[in-house]
This record gives C-alpha cells, structure tokens and sequence, in this order.
C-alpha cells in the first residue's frame, strides 16, 4: 500500500492518475486499509522535515539557483510549493512557524510575484534582491530561534497520527502472506532525532502481539534503491537457502525493512544491537587512550604532502602506516565482548561467513561507499549488516575524483577477526560458495536485476548530464566570467551553515563517508525529483553497459573475454580488495587504513 501511495505522489502525471485509480478501486473494497494508508503516510512525511528544516534547506538550494545561475525560475519552482504550505498550516508547530515568519515570507512572495507579473524584457531585478533580503532574515532567524531539536512530540507535529489506534494497517515491513500478521495498535507519543546531518527521527511502533517495533524515519533520502536491494538481497537468500552446500551453512544476507513513503522520505526498520565499525573502533581506542586517527597521523608523518604523492608514493606511505601500528582493534573488541571461548568462535565464524556472502552479494550488485560507518556488526552474533544501500552499479568506481577500485571492503581490519585461517580459510571457502549459487542461477538475478536498472521510478541515479544539480556547461560559463565566480563566492560564504571549507586529510580521519564528488549522483541529495519523468529506455548505453557488466560477473568474464572458473574470480576480486595500490589512492574518509 505505501508503494503505490508513493507512485501516486509522482510528478509524472499519467503515471500518478493510473495508480490513483488504482486505489480509488481499492478504496471502493477496503475503504478504512486505503484511508488509514493515506494518513500515516501523509503525517509521516509530515514529520520527516518541519518547517523550518524545509524552508532552511529550500532557501539554500534556491540561493544557489539564483547567485550561481541566475536562474530566477529555478529558484522559484523550489520556492513556490513552501508558500503553499505556509499558507495552510495544520499543526502548532506549524502556526507558531508562521506567526513568527508569516508576514515577511509573504512579502518576499509579493515581490516575486510583482517581477514576474512584468514581460520578460521589462524585469525589474531590484525586487528580487528585495526578496533576498526578507529570505535572508528569516533563514538567520531560523537559525538563531530554531536549535536542531533533540525530540519532537507527535501532539504538536503530528498530532492525527497519535489519535490512531488499533488499525487494519501492518506494521510497515512486516506484511507476510504465509504468517499472521502484525497491525499497527498505536505510536509512541515522542521521536528522538538524531544529530547527524541528516537529522533522521527514530519512532517506535506499538504491534497488536504487543511487541515495540523501532524504525528510523528519514528525509532527504531517497530509500526506494535501498527497497529494491533489499528485494534482491532477498532472492539471494532464497537461492542461497536452496542449495544445499550454503543451506547447511545457514548463509544468507541481513536484511532489514526498507519503506519508501515518497521519492524523498521513508522509513527503515532499525537493525537492534548493532554497532558500525567507526563506533566500535573509537570506543576501543578511547578505553586505551589511543588517536581515533592513528593510521592517518603515521601516514602524514611519513609524508605530510599527502595530497601531491603519485600513486606510488602513496603506497610506500600507506604500508608504513599498517606496518607501524597494530590494526587490530575490531578483532580486539571482539573478543572483549564475547563471555568465553565458544562464543568467541561461534561469533568469528558467523562474522566470517555473513562478511563473505555480502561480499560478493555487494560486487553483483556493484556496491559502493562501504566506509566503517556503513558497515554495522552485531553485537551477540557478530554477522555483519551493511546499511546506507544507495550507491550501486558501480557508480562510485567511476567518479571523477577518488574513484573506488576495489570490488568490496576487505581491509586488514576485517580480516583480522578472522584470525589463523584469515582469507583462506572460511572466508574464501564461502565467497566460492556464494559465488557458485549465483552463477548458477544468473538468470533469475538478470531477470530482477534488470528490471532494477531500467526501472523508471530510480532511474536518477544513472541518468547522464546531471550532477548534483549543476550542469557542466553552467560550470564552464561560470569558471570564465570573475564577477559571477566572485558573487557565488560570497554567496556562499552568506549562506554558509558552517562546514569544514579547508579540511584536510587528517581532518576527514574520523569521519565515515566518501568525499562528495559532483561527478556522481548519489541517492539522498534531493537535486533528482523530478528526474523521473525524464527519459531512460531500454536503448540507453549506459543501462546496457550496466546489465552487461553484470551479465559479464555472474558468467565469469567479468575481467577479460576468457571465462574464470568461480576459485579464480573469487581468487582475483580478494586481489583487487586487499590491493595496496587500490586501497591507498581511495579517499581518506573511506578509511582504508582500517
């Protein structure tokens, strides 16, 4: 039910009317399932941005419409829909919003809205730098009067979806048709956020079995591709369940529930007791009073240039830093938190087995961005969980800066915890395994995979000529005129949120995530929704180069014409993955000293 209420908030039109009848024929069979559907997803969508989020992040992204193009259309169309909405708010916090910033957001409409009214040839450009004024008052003001919130009631923002109770609906990723279901008896009146940057709102949902369900509740993101990697995560398992080598070995992927409410919010089932790498490695440096960045400060003493080394300078610096310190710090806390020696090994062997079949899962898949905080382990079986699914089809292998070469994330510390055996023991035994079953069942996968990439409803992470929301040709027009280029400069600095404009590689040493790259389009930047009414066909070279890159994995001719047996193509992926001159020219938030 939520999919379809996602199709039918699409801006391709005929698309959003077929799905509109579609429930309106539902409505007409279970009127209280559609209309409860509606309502949690519409006051869900509700809470993933507030008002001042909305209008702070809108004013932003028009900013740059405006002094970096000078496309006062552009700028418009982003601005538009949020005076709307200020028009005709519903909740307290909505009105108090508006008493505050009401009457100057109206005047700034009103000056707009007087520029436009004038034929193009007699535009006065004043009121626009007159809107500007009022919108920079108020984006400050937002700024000073609206602290990032710790916790947010349902009663002032939400307050229908607390009223609900008891309903026909399922918990949101629970719906199976072979079990007895799971409906929705009530939410908890209070969403913690968190105070990352994406400020994402943990909920909990009350089950009639009388079970608490935690979800995470994000905006600005993009979680369809994360949807269908997990429906094909979920093939896998039931192709890895059937045979009967990986069978005995219980392989299989975790998997959480993944619940798209619009192209630009969703929820995801929170994967308890779990911890991400980055985490787990700081808490065990911070109880041995040991540098988070230990590997990076060797790096940078052995070369403080880092950033001027050729490739190979980079290497000889990259070995001396995992020759001078000891890497194993994950294994460590490990083996801390296991109670006694049998755990310990039922854990390493989990750990193992579960790093394995996601390995090569995530290279058929052409996953990217596995940086520590992307990488979750748990903390009483010890497999590993990989979140944050948005990077596939080999996208971040081909950006423009930092590409990243290596199939898969295998570090030293990942194979550390692996212990006598490392590589070769149970790890290389079942990525042969993983990699048998799925070749040998290619055409299944093709079947998904393929309706995957040229699937029209995700189709902006692929499409050509857009980077993040900046054409190339803009970027030309703008490198060759000063005064522009000294406008958007100081644009930027007015408008500026605070970031971390001269950081350096030891600066990024903490930190998870891949540099953003403008040649890359990344799910969850929120510069693509419109793109989906834009074409992708079936004839598209870049959708066929990506079906036949995966063609070419699942039959073994993913490295030249001849075709590998799976030892040897799993034997040349651990290659490439534990390759000095691939890990060291990754970029430093990847953390590939780790």
């Amino acid at each position: 039910m939520f999919s379809l209420y996602v199709a039918a908030r699409s801006e391709h039109a005929e698309r959003s009317h077929s799905v509109k009848d579609v429930l309106a024929k539902l409505h007409d069979m279970y009127p209280e399932l559609v209309e409860e559907t509606e309502l949690v997803s519409r006051e869900l969508i509700r809470i993933t941005l507030l008002f001042p989020e909305m209008w702070q992040e809108a004013l932003r992204n028009a900013s740059l419409c405006y002094y970096g193009h000078k496309d006062v259309v552009e700028m418009m169309k982003i601005l538009r829909p949020l005076h709307k909405r200020v028009r005709n708010p519903e909740t307290l916090r909505e009105y108090h919003f508006v008493q505050m910033f009401g009457s100057d957001l109206a005047a700034a409409e009103e000056h707009m809205n007087q520029y436009f009214s004038a034929d193009s040839a007699h535009r006065n450009e004043a009121l626009v730098q007159q809107a500007w004024e009022l919108y920079y008052v108020v984006f400050r003001r937002i700024e000073k009067m609206f602290p990032r919130p710790t916790s947010l009631a349902l009663k002032d923002t939400a307050p229908t979806i607390l009223q609900c109770r008891d309903m026909k609906l399922v918990v949101p990723g629970m719906y199976n048709p072979d079990t007895e279901n799971v409906y929705i008896a009530s939410f908890d009146p209070t969403l913690y956020v968190y105070p990352s940057k994406q400020h994402p709102r943990r909920m909990y949902i009350y089950g009639s079995n009388g079970n608490q369900y935690t979800f995470l509740l994000k905006g600005r993101e993009d979680l369809r591709q994360d949807e269908r990697s997990m429906q094909l995560f979920g093939l896998i398992n039931s192709l890895l369940s059937k045979d009967s080598e990986t069978a005995r070995r219980s392989l299989a992927i975790e998997r959480f529930p993944v619940v798209p409410l619009s192209s630009n919010s969703g929820l995801i089932g929170f994967y308890s007791n779990c911890e991400n790498i980055n985490n787990i490695v700081r808490y065990y440096r911070e109880s041995h009073n040991q540098p988070i960045n230990l590997e990076q400060r060797m790096a940078l003493q052995f070369s403080p240039n880092w950033d001027t080394l050729s490739v190979m300078q980079k290497v000889e610096s990259f070995e001396y830093a995992l020759s001078n310190t000891p890497g194993n710090d994950l294994q460590r806390a490990m083996w801390y938190k296991s109670p006694n020696a049998e755990v310990w090994l039922e854990r390493r062997t989990d750990y193992t087995r579960s790093l394995a079949v996601m390995s090569i899962a995530g290279y058929i898949l052409g996953l990217g961005d596995r940086h520590p905080s992307n990488i979750l382990i748990h903390e009483r079986t010890g497999k590993v969980v990989h979140i944050d699914l948005g990077d596939c089809f080999e996208l971040a292998a081909h950006r423009d800066k930092f590409p990243e070469k290596v199939p898969f994330r295998l570090t030293r510390m990942l194979i550390m915890p692996m212990e006598v055996s490392s590589i070769e023991g149970i790890f290389k035994h079942t990525a042969n395994h993983t990699m048998r079953v799925l070749r040998a069942n290619r055409e299944s996968l093709m079947a998904v995979l393929e309706a995957f990439v040229y699937d029209p409803l995700v189709s902006w992470s692929y499409l050509n000529d857009i980077e993040m929301g900046i054409d190339t040709s803009q970027d030309t027009k703008m490198t060759s005129n000063t005064s522009r280029n000294a406008q958007a400069s100081e644009h930027a600095a007015r408008w500026s949120m605070g970031g971390n404009g001269g950081a350096n590689m030891s600066d990024f040493a903490s930190m998870g995530g891949s540099k953003p790259d403008m040649g890359v389009s990344k799910a969850g930047n929120g510069y693509y929704e419109n793109a989906e009414g834009k074409a992708w066909q079936t004839g598209n070279p870049k959708a066929r180069a990506i079906v036949k890159r995966i063609h070419d994995k699942l039959v073994g001719t993913d490295f030249s014409n001849e075709q590998l047996t799976v030892s040897e193509q799993i034997e040349k992926l651990i290659q490439q993955a534990t390759s000095s001159e691939n890990l060291a020219v990754l970029y430093v938030g990847w953390v590939p000293l780790w």
